[in-house]
């Protein structure tokens, strides 16, 4: 299900973080509301247990995402009640720190991206011309964010946030759910 835009997504993540979609602390406390109470509704019917809390996106591990089921699915099993916003401020207050932490590096992205499609003509093809179409696009605008691919997104459901992992470590001893 992995297509060119997830992997420029990745990527992109993985160079910019989450600073797309933090401007204030504010809006990220809103947005990830809304996404606990759609997750806490999928918490009461599945259990999902299978999904990893935390998933590096780099191979140092110095971003990660955060994955909201498992969360929200722990705070459901404790408290057998609804993601309470108390319970996640953790998660704000890392993804507003994180934010304003990473800069981004637009030659950094555009040796990634190159990267990228190197390995896709090896490992999928199909999908390394249009990365390489996409990249020289993305390029011309700045690197602009892109949402998940339809396929990835209704194959994975993706509901997770991207911080530093600095960020989560004094943050997440007994303050994660």
């Amino acid at each position: 299900m992995l297509r060119a835009q997830d992997i420029y997504k990745l990527i992109h993540q993985s160079v910019f973080g989450p600073g797309h979609i933090i401007a204030r602390a504010a809006e990220a406390r809103r947005a990830l509301a809304t996404e606990c109470r759609r997750q806490n509704a999928e918490c009461r019917m599945q259990n999902s247990g299978e999904e990893e809390l935390l998933e590096p996106i780099e191979p140092d591990g110095r971003l990660v995402r955060v994955n909201l089921r498992p969360m929200i699915f722990a705070q459901c099993k404790a408290q057998n009640a609804k993601c309470r916003m108390q319970n996640v401020e953790w998660l704000v207050e890392a993804l507003v720190e994180s934010a304003r932490r990473i800069t981004g590096n637009p030659e950094q992205m555009r040796r990634r991206l190159a990267a990228a499609v190197r390995w896709c003509r090896e490992n999928l093809p199909r999908q390394a011309a249009e990365l390489e179409r996409m990249a020289a696009r993305a390029e011309e605008s700045g690197y602009p964010a892109f949402h998940h691919s339809p396929a990835y997104s209704r194959a994975y459901r993706p509901a997770y946030r991207v911080i530093l992992s600095d960020c989560l470590k004094p943050r997440a001893s007994g303050r994660a759910g």
